[in-house]
């Protein structure tokens, strides 16, 4: 078993203990990069995979049992910081508008539709939704929260959109699989009744 507490060091060619490890890891965190996965913790700190998520592990360990104001989770494939759930709302009060802009109804509409039926044109979204949707599908790409195949729009088809991995980190989630029940996701009532009958009748 990997030691926890000595500090080891690579230059002496001892590998550094799990404590250490995951107190590096802990620091790349804090760079605000977003998520990093496993496989690039490895190869940047030049250990072996299995041993870096025993650090991971650690470290997510270490932050509730210290009671930390930051929480590791895993979202779209990679690791994160995030704020403490009971910290998440009082914290969220010092953000301006501005440093934390929020989307309106339309837009989580239409992001809902690319999420859930993801990939989708533009005017798929706009018919789903009954309304045009131009507009709110410039915002969430300008967001970073979906992107279109361009490649596709260059060759006479229409541009298909899919969420990104931003879409994820920004909404806690690891992958797609665990999006929301759409009832808890999507603000409209008759939208959410024909998002499930296009999903059931792909």
């Amino acid at each position: 078993m990997a030691e926890i507490d000595g500090l080891g060091s690579e230059e002496e060619g001892h590998t550094p203990s799990i404590r250490a490890t995951a107190r590096t890891i802990e620091g790349l965190l804090s760079l605000g990069v977003g998520p990093i996965e496993l496989d690039e913790l490895a190869e940047f700190l030049v250990l072996d995979e299995i041993f870096v998520e025993a650090a991971v592990n650690f470290l997510a360990e270490e932050l509730v049992r210290l009671d930390r104001a930051t929480r590791l989770v895993k979202v779209a494939n990679g690791y994160a910081l995030k704020t403490a759930p009971d910290l998440a709302k009082v914290l969220g009060r010092y953000l301006s508008e501005d440093q934390s802009p929020t989307l309106s109804g339309a837009a989580m509409e239409a992001l809902a539709v690319v999420a859930y039926l993801q990939p989708v044109s533009r005017a798929q979204v706009s018919e789903i939704r009954g309304v045009s949707s131009d507009g709110v599908i410039r915002l969430l790409v300008d967001r970073g929260l979906i992107e279109g195949d361009r490649r596709r729009g260059r060759s006479g088809e229409p541009i298909m959109f899919t969420t990104t991995p931003l879409f994820l980190e920004r909404f806690g989630l690891a992958s797609l699989a665990e999006l929301p029940a759409l009832a808890d996701f999507v603000p409209s009532a008759e939208l959410v009744e024909v998002l499930e009958e296009s999903r059931r009748s792909r």
